[in-house]
């Protein structure tokens, strides 16, 4: 029987290393079925750990949940630099004297990079230069000015140096959006003046999501296999998942109700008029006042006429507001 997973939400996900993201979400998508998937930020083939992958309608929330801080537990070794800053790559730079730094300083220097920063994202990424990938220039060998991007480190945590024939390094690390591991860790390692390249990277957490929640493409196969065995209901109720979400729980919009004869409006693309008491309202329930603007966005919700429950049917977006009403119109996902 084919399977055909139906709802919209996340699954999180727990990425072997080797093997690149898109071969996983796509394999994951293959298996159960769904219609369309997508991601909130890819990992390198070597990485590990939290993707979260959009299943479905929730493709469509991409840009608005790829802005969530990440969190990365990661491993990086002194004395040499690579052209791709890990493993993966070429040795382009090594320190040939015996590195003598005291753990102090190598402390100092980590810490040194919290806050807000500038960084120079590495050849091999996925970032375009005039339409054209910097990973698909540094394979041929080009090299191309790249402009710095602001990031935030926002914590580094449990540093750990291990001294043996290597010095090795390892610590959790709280980033925002588009920060780069690897050029930090590279950036690291020039601060101390001996280079350094990632050898490993975990990514343990995407906003309040968690790899303990994650589960790995092998143990989907195994619930699917199981479930197939003993399938007494629907298919798109099979829900193999450490942590599966549907997409009412994973937007971090605050909830309105609307009467059925508004909604019924807003599903066919008319814009609808609410009061500011409703607001008012939620501001009672959170202890603090609702300030509505232009362009926010809602969840909203409508009464079951038979049990009379409160049923999520989309997102709606403030289009106007005035002195004594405000204007809500679709969004892009609606039920």
């Amino acid at each position: 029987m084919k399977n055909n997973f139906e709802k919209d939400g996340i699954i999180l996900l727990n990425k072997a290393k080797g093997i690149s993201s898109f071969g996983a979400i796509n394999y994951l998508k293959k298996i159960i079925g769904a219609k369309k998937v997508g991601h909130t930020g890819t990992l390198d083939p070597m990485a590990e750990g939290l993707i979260m992958v959009l299943i479905n309608n929730a493709t469509k929330f991409s840009d608005e949940l790829t802005k969530r801080d990440k969190e990365y537990y990661v491993e990086m070794e002194l004395g040499y630099e690579t052209d791709s800053y890990d493993l993966e790559g070429v040795v382009t730079r090594k320190f040939s004297g015996k590195i003598e730094i005291s753990d102090e300083k190598i402390e100092t220097v980590i810490n040194g990079f919290l806050g807000k920063i500038e960084q120079i994202p590495p050849m091999y990424s996925a970032i375009k230069i005039d339409g054209k990938k910097l990973y698909d220039l540094a394979r041929k060998g080009i090299e191309v000015d790249r402009k710095p991007r602001k990031v935030e480190i926002k914590n580094i945590r449990e540093i750990k140096i291990e001294r043996n024939e290597k010095v090795k390094i390892s610590f959790l690390v709280e980033v925002s959006s588009g920060t780069y591991i690897r050029s930090l860790v590279r950036d690291i390692g020039e601060k101390l003046g001996v280079f350094a390249t990632m050898t490993r990277l975990i990514r343990t957490r995407i906003g309040e999501f968690v790899i303990e929640d994650a589960i790995a493409i092998s143990e989907v196969e195994k619930q699917l296999e199981e479930f197939e065995k003993n399938r007494k209901e629907k298919f798109e109720n099979f829900e193999p998942f450490g942590y599966f979400a549907e997409i009412e729980y994973v937007l971090e919009y605050l909830g309105i109700n609307v009467s059925n004869e508004k909604y019924e409006k807003l599903k066919n693309g008319m814009t609808v008029l609410t009061s500011h008491k409703k607001f008012e309202n939620i501001s009672k329930k959170f202890g603090k006042r609702i300030v509505v603007l232009v362009d926010q966005k809602y969840k909203i919700y409508v009464r079951d006429r038979r049990t009379q429950n409160r049923v999520f049917r989309g997102i709606v977006k403030v289009v106007k507001v005035t002195e004594d009403r405000i204007y809500l119109k679709r969004d892009k996902y609606f039920l």
